[in-house]
């Protein structure tokens, strides 16, 4: 309870400790809970994870209820103390309403992070409590409807609910600082953000899509999670698959006599094989550019918070460059992890595919992450080639060419390891090849839930008799049968045929 001073007591009163508030509100302001909790809890900046915004509902969404809510009783509380001590010292309401402020910029702007905090939502929503407490209740319900049901958007909640608290305070007849105090911290707030909302105005390519961003993000939310997967056409996943799981695929590109085209969008394989066979064409194969990547990042970041992609080994392409090179033209802007999966083809589709279905369960990015770097020791490829002509023209393995010296016509059995093609057999006809390649399967092939992918260039029916044989010896709880893509083909050469694994159980 404040004790009663007369008219010169009470201005020095004011002279002394309102600047001392001020001062200790932004001080408590800038202990950011949402940082610290989350690095006590996992071990984790938070403002690396999710929407990166060091606040209440993006340690939800990226780390747990329970240390949210203790984030949210930290931050409430942070904007409550400067009230509730401007009271008990009897000082003015408009001095409680300046320390509620600096504890909201703290927020925004602490001094022991760097600067880089959060909203100070939650932070003022506990300094009205502290002013008016009932009407503050009242008007939480309409905050919770527009933001979390309505439009996902903190900015549309808070305008609309805080507004609705200024007519309450109002109508209830409070002192002209009461009544002011919700759209006062609401302006705070806003410039607070205003550095934020030019960055995202000056980078858009559409003026519309940053009101929606800031307004209405629920509308432009796509099903697949806050995380884009990407990966490239040397994956060679089925088009449905793709489709289904929401993986989106980037073509490499392959060079003929005759023009350039796209892998596996825009080039026949039926045609280029025979090509490869009867006309003895040497095609030419490039990874995407950076900026091709630059202009896909572009437009995922419009519907996705981060975005991870998976490529072959940097040994093999230059994929991983071009992926990261863009990675880091977009890094203040949007999130991008690239990952080299260490294989390629189907083995590299399932990694994409364990990001996929994680990400479209809603995890954080570094839960994605941790089951890309799990799915990578649980995956692999092992194949029989037709013929060697292609690889040793394309040198990428080492051994090929003292193969190629013998006067005997081999069928190698290879696989791919730590981003490195390994001969692992030979035999003189195409069937003994892949009784080899069975044998060493059988040997080799991880216990537990299998997923299989049954790959070829042009030799479908083998394919399918690989495929019946193999998915009554292992008994796969998933599998599917897909055409390596002429990329691929362009090394390996037609008559591929090889199978990719996924062991599940290797994954825990």
């Amino acid at each position: 309870m404040s004790i009663p001073l007369g008219k010169d007591g009470a201005m020095m009163k004011t002279t002394v400790f309102c600047p001392l508030l001020l001062i200790g509100g932004y001080l408590l302001g800038s202990v950011s809970s949402a940082i610290l909790v989350t690095w006590l809890w996992a071990r984790k900046d938070i403002r690396t994870l999710g929407n990166r915004n060091a606040g209440v509902a993006n340690v939800a969404r990226s780390v747990g209820i329970l240390p949210a809510a203790m984030v949210g009783v930290v931050d409430f509380s942070k904007g409550a103390i400067p009230v509730l001590l401007a009271r008990m010292l009897g000082l003015s309401e408009l001095c409680a309403l300046g320390g509620a402020v600096a504890a909201v910029i703290g927020h925004s702007y602490p001094l022991y992070f760097r600067f880089r905090g959060g909203k100070g939502l939650a932070t003022s929503l506990g300094a009205l409590l502290a002013f008016t407490p009932i009407e503050t209740f009242l008007v939480l319900p309409v905050l919770g409807l527009v933001y979390l049901v309505l439009t996902g958007s903190a900015v549309t909640g808070a305008v609309v609910s805080l507004g609705l608290l200024v007519g309450i305070n109002l109508w209830r007849g409070y002192p002209l600082p009461v009544v002011l105090a919700p759209l006062v911290l609401l302006v705070t707030m806003g410039l607070c953000t205003l550095p934020q909302a030019i960055q995202d105005w000056r980078r858009a390519e559409g003026r519309g899509d940053v009101l929606m961003h800031w307004l209405a993000p629920r509308e432009k939310s796509g099903r697949w999670g806050n995380v884009a997967v990407i990966t490239d056409s040397i994956a060679s996943l089925p088009d449905e698959v793709c489709a289904r799981e929401g993986v989106h695929v980037v073509p490499l590109s392959l060079t003929l006599p005759e023009g350039t085209y796209r892998d596996g969008l825009d080039i026949d394989p039926r045609r280029f094989y025979r090509l490869l066979r009867e006309d003895g064409v040497s095609p030419k194969t490039s990874s995407p550019s950076p900026g091709e990547f630059l202009a896909l990042y572009r437009r995922l970041r419009k519907a996705h918070e981060a975005g991870v992609v998976i490529t072959p080994p940097k040994e093999l392409t230059q994929t991983w460059n071009s992926a990261h090179l863009a990675a880091q033209e977009m890094k203040d802007h949007f999130t991008v992890h690239v990952v080299d999966s260490r294989v390629a083809g189907p083995a590299q589709g399932f990694v994409a595919l364990a990001a996929a279905r994680t990400a479209l369960a809603g995890a954080p990015l570094q839960d994605i992450l941790n089951v890309i770097e799990a799915t990578r020791d649980a995956v692999g490829f092992v194949g029989v080639l037709d013929t060697l002509k292609f690889l040793v023209a394309g040198g990428r393995v080492a051994e090929s060419r003292q193969w190629m010296r013998s006067a005997l016509r081999l069928y190698p059995v290879l696989y791919i390891r730590q981003g490195q093609i390994r001969l692992i057999g030979m035999a003189r006809t195409k069937k003994k090849a892949i009784e080899q390649m069975v044998h060493w399967l059988r040997s080799n092939l991880p216990e537990g839930d299998l997923a299989l992918a049954f790959c070829h260039t042009d030799a479908l029916q083998e394919a399918k008799d690989l495929e019946s044989r193999l998915v009554a010896l292992f008994h796969p709880v998933e599998y599917f049968l897909t055409e390596l893509s002429p990329v691929i083909g362009a090394h390996a050469g037609p008559g591929l045929v090889g199978v990719a694994w996924w062991a599940r159980a290797a994954k825990t």
